[in-house]
């Protein structure tokens, strides 16, 4: 009677690690998805907050040539980020404009570096009186401009 007492204590004791040790490893699993979440977040945000960007013409005189509207792009953000018509979103009056009619204007024509201004030529045709101006990056941050024509 003593060695059925002890195989069920065994078989016990068996089972009972081998539940603690699937629950470890489902919780370690879980602690390591979770942290790769958080970084993949963290990195997302700051690229986000290190990213930002100001519309700096002067609403009642927005040079034209051409039909070619001219709008000055300044980064006030902490790094550069890319400035080209497949990365930028430039709408007028909720209009997107496609890349053959933009033209964005930089250094080396790819980014726009810290503190560096360049420019987007949107090539349309405007009624006089108010319009507005969303110009949106590839992370999402978008800023607005009214101006007059």
């Amino acid at each position: 009677m003593g060695f059925g007492t002890s195989a069920t204590e065994v078989v016990l004791f068996i089972g009972s690690v081998i539940v603690a040790a699937s629950v470890a490893g489902i919780l370690g699993m879980t602690a390591l998805d979770m942290s790769a979440g958080l970084r993949e977040k963290g990195e997302a945000m700051k690229d986000r907050l290190s990213t930002d960007f100001r519309i700096v013409n002067d609403p009642e005189n927005i040079p034209v040539i051409g039909g070619n509207y001219t709008f000055y792009i300044k980064n006030t953000g902490s790094t550069s980020f890319y400035f080209t018509n497949t990365t930028v979103s430039v709408l007028i009056d909720g209009q997107m404009f496609t890349a053959s009619r933009l033209v964005f204007t930089s250094s080396d024509n790819t980014s726009l570096k810290r503190a560096e201004v360049g420019s987007i030529m949107v090539n349309t045709t405007l009624t006089s009186g108010y319009h507005t101006l969303r110009v949106v990056l590839h992370n999402g941050i978008a800023r607005e401009l009214t101006f007059k024509v």
